[in-house]
């Protein structure tokens, strides 16, 4: 008896709380701020170690082991910081560290950026999530260790040979197009109460 009586009033409970998703956000414009926020935290997170590094040493061989020891341990704590529907990563055309080697959509997304020599924020719609694409131009601090082979310390060759015997990321001058920091948004469907 008593559980033919539960089906009832829970039927009733449900019909007084009944949920409607509501569509997830479509203000592109907002989501691009808070992907661009959340790439400019993880820059503001990585860049003091970097800087500190080069003004101890200007020949980027103690910045690369900086960046290469750092940026990714720091991205890694500065993702745990974020809402738990978004993350940030690196990515470039030319990259150095195979970790962050880019999807084909980041690929499609940064050769557009190059083409168009648009350095503006891109936001792309994916499946379940939003990415935004903040460019990111070459700076003089970055040249010591991303320039031309030709002119850069030897000891920081050495050191990048040694720990990305793979590197593409070299060659830059000033102003080029160095890659994206790709905040990934997932969309989230809110419930509400009727």
């Amino acid at each position: 008896m008593k559980k033919i009586m539960i089906l009832p009033i829970a039927l009733m409970l449900g019909a007084c709380t009944q949920t409607t998703a509501i569509a997830p956000e479509k203000n592109l414009k907002n989501i691009e701020a808070k992907g661009v926020s959340y790439a400019d935290g993880l820059v503001s997170a990585i860049k003091p170690v970097l800087m500190e590094s080069l003004k101890s040493d200007p020949t980027g061989a103690s910045g690369m082991m900086a960046c290469a020891n750092a940026a990714m341990p720091l991205t890694d704590e500065y993702n745990k910081q974020l809402p738990s529907n978004a993350k940030v990563r690196r990515t470039a055309i030319k990259y150095r560290n195979p970790a962050n080697k880019p999807d084909s959509k980041d690929t499609e997304v940064m050769n557009n950026i190059m083409a168009s020599k648009n350095f503006a924020p891109v936001v792309v719609e994916m499946n379940d999530s939003y990415r935004v694409y903040k460019p990111l131009p070459m700076a003089q601090p970055c040249m010591v260790c991303h320039g031309d082979l030709k002119t850069m310390n030897q000891q920081t060759k050495e050191k990048i040979k040694e720990h990305y015997p793979r590197d593409l990321a070299n060659g830059f001058k000033l102003g080029d197009f160095r890659g994206v920091v790709v905040t990934e948004i997932k969309k989230i469907s809110y419930l509400r109460l009727r």
